[in-house]
């Protein structure tokens, strides 16, 4: 359409496909960020200048967008003039932010492994004498965790760095982990309950007093199976298998919290943090 002024509107649908840069370090509480340039391919803005409409929101959906695996979080939009070997040209930047939907990667991911963890912590509870049962359970708990971590890192693109999820899955694995190593520590000192103690065949006989009554030292005179009582103090005494149980029921939930904590505490802060850097990037 030409106005009296020279305007010239020109309305037409473009379906395009644009490049977006993903940044998986913060996945699945990341953000994506898709960039659309509009510019003039033969006339640079001396020709033909190009700008946004002088609203608030130049570009908004008209529609809300549904997607699987995202939720439309922000439109920005800028003129850029960029200088080519031609002259200058005007470009209309767009800059779409995607917000990834974490309650499928809570439900399929985190919920199990926090299932499969206090599963795993059952086993303190069973007493130091079920090796077996105890066994089964740390075990089959760490190949759980261990295939549902393969299940999910099969349908992600590779990349070469550390993403949320495997901070997340990789401290899961070292709990049960540690779990087994608490119960070969169990496995140790109960391995000899029940079979028979062997005896001494030479009787000890007690030492006298290193000094006589007169003064005379007869530390040399003692006889040769001669026994000197000594007080030591034994720590494997002290430990027992029942209060590492009950030390280890304890402790264990309770670093599981503090890693809780520190992680969703860290997470949510960068993915907020992302969100700003998005937005405020965007408009310088």
């Amino acid at each position: 359409m030409l106005f009296p002024n020279g305007t010239v509107m020109v309305n037409y649908r473009v379906r395009v496909k644009g490049p977006c840069q993903l940044d998986l370090s913060n996945f699945p509480l990341d953000l994506q960020t898709c960039h659309l340039i509009y510019e003039s391919f033969n006339y640079n803005n001396h020709e033909v200048s190009m700008s946004w409409s002088p609203i608030d929101s130049p570009v908004y959906n008209l529609t809300p967008v549904v997607l699987p695996d995202f939720d439309l979080f922000n439109i920005t939009a800028r003129k850029v003039i960029e200088p080519y070997p031609a002259g200058m040209w005007d470009e209309l930047h767009v800059y779409i932010v995607f917000e990834r939907r974490f309650i499928w990667y809570f439900m399929q991911a985190y919920l199990p492994t926090y299932l499969t963890i206090f599963i795993s912590w059952v086993s303190f509870y069973l007493g130091p004498r079920a090796i077996p049962a105890r066994t089964m359970l740390g075990v089959n708990s760490l190949l759980a965790i261990v295939f549902q971590f393969g299940n999910i890192m099969k349908n992600l693109p590779r990349v070469s760095y550390i993403k949320a999820i495997d901070v997340w899955m990789l401290a899961s694995m070292t709990f049960i982990f540690c779990t087994l190593l608490e119960l070969a520590i169990i496995g140790y000192m109960v391995r000899d309950e029940g079979k028979p103690k062997k005896k001494s065949s030479r009787p000890s006989t007690p030492c006298p007093d290193q000094q006589s009554p007169g003064g005379f030292d007869k530390r040399f005179m003692y006889p040769a199976v001669c026994a000197k009582p000594v007080n030591n103090y034994n720590l494997m005494e002290q430990l027992t298998p029942e209060r590492i149980d009950r030390f280890s029921s304890i402790m264990f939930p309770l670093s599981f919290l503090i890693f809780n904590l520190s992680y969703w505490i860290y997470y949510l802060q960068r993915k907020q943090q992302i969100a700003e850097q998005m937005i405020m990037g965007n408009f310088t």
